[in-house]
């Protein structure tokens, strides 16, 4: 059994290779679509052989959902905002979710866009990024059902209507931070500020 400094050595250089390879990708998504990604220029972009990419990763689409794991639980972070707001609250808490959702499309908009771009393209892909869509979904329609109560109204269809607005978030949000700035971060977050709005409180 190698000695435990031999193991720590190890540890260390692996967790640093993995993160080379993560860090590489990420630069790269700025720059290319996911069907122009490659192996090999990931692998040359980390300064790493490309053998060692199989130690980590089975393929592209597994990088991509691990690249993209931090902006999609900050997302997901947003959304319990979102959804912890009710009819009675001023627009500011609405406005503070959407401005949490926005930032992490500024920072990180090119590795989700790259992570929807390979779900479309990679059933595995698309099987994991599912049980996170429902998680969203189910948030949002927690919000639009207390809302409708608080409001003595009825809501047509909650589920679909949730769905549909997380399905706008994320289409508006990638065309304006998917690849460079289209628009302002205040804009967006009035844009969607207000949609959200008039929907929770028509």
């Amino acid at each position: 059994m190698p000695p435990a400094s031999t193991q720590t050595r190890t540890r260390l250089s692996r967790e640093r290779s993995r993160a080379r390879i993560v860090a590489a990708a990420t630069e790269l998504v700025r720059e290319r679509s996911y069907a122009e990604l490659n192996v090999g220029e990931i692998m040359d972009r980390a300064g790493i052989g490309r053998t060692i990419f199989y130690r980590h990763f089975d393929d592209l689409g597994q990088l991509l959902l691990t690249t993209g794991r931090e902006a999609i639980e900050e997302l997901y972070e947003a959304q319990v905002e979102l959804a912890s707001t009710r009819s009675g609250d001023d627009a500011g808490a609405i406005r503070e979710a959407m401005a949490r959702a926005v930032a992490v499309y500024m920072a990180h908009g090119p590795v989700i866009r790259a992570v929807v771009e390979a779900a479309a393209a990679d059933q595995l892909v698309a099987a994991g990024q599912e049980p996170l869509r429902r998680r969203f979904d189910e948030l949002a329609e927690s919000l639009l059902r207390a809302s409708a109560l608080e409001a003595g109204r009825e809501l047509g269809h909650p589920a679909e209507t949730a769905r549909a607005l997380n399905l706008l978030n994320e289409s508006y949000l990638l065309d304006a931070f998917g690849r460079e700035p289209r628009v302002s971060a205040e804009t967006a977050v009035r844009t969607l500020t207000g949609i959200w709005i008039a929907v929770t409180n028509p």
